[in-house]
């Protein structure tokens, strides 16, 4: 039949504390520990010895370095959608030329209005282009603004006009 008895002793704050970091140390509790320095280590303390791992056999060998290809085609796909992704959001932040907009708004949904002058268009298109990339277009600049057939470039500002 067992019992348990409690045997109580007193400490100093100190004492406490340096019983209370040994333990944290060693991860134990203090009960455990007073009772493996009370009786000289007769139990042992710890957590209990590691079991040996699985002899190696080919099968396992095998299953093991089919885990890893698996895992390495998965991170190898990872990367190249990684990639594309930084491709698509390089893309999604270069500044287009003003003639690249230009061509995208006459490709997709145009905001030019039935019988709208080049001018007005021009400048109505370049106030939105303005307004998303923070950055007017020179007129003067041929290569970046593109051709105008029937509007007077000499009158594009140069900057945003005011509203």
């Amino acid at each position: 039949m067992s019992k348990k008895h409690v045997i109580t002793f007193r400490l100093d704050g100190d004492e406490m504390t340096e019983i209370e970091r040994i333990c944290k140390t060693l991860r134990l509790s203090k009960t455990d520990y007073l009772r493996a320095v009370s009786l000289g280590g007769s139990k042992p303390i710890g957590p209990p010895p590691a079991v040996p791992a699985a002899a190696m056999d080919d099968s396992r060998l095998a299953s093991l370095e089919a885990g890893q290809r698996d895992i390495q085609m998965a991170l190898n796909d990872s990367a190249a959608a990684f990639a594309a992704l930084m491709t698509n959001l390089n893309e999604f932040l270069r500044i287009p030329s003003f003639r690249e907009y230009r061509a995208r708004d006459v490709a997709g949904d145009s905001i030019k209005r039935d019988g709208e002058a080049e001018d007005a268009y021009l400048l109505r298109l370049a106030h939105r282009y303005f307004i998303q990339y923070q950055v007017w277009p020179n007129a003067e600049d041929k290569a970046t603004f593109g051709p105008a057939p029937g509007a007077d470039l000499a009158k594009f500002p140069k900057t945003k006009p005011t509203a």
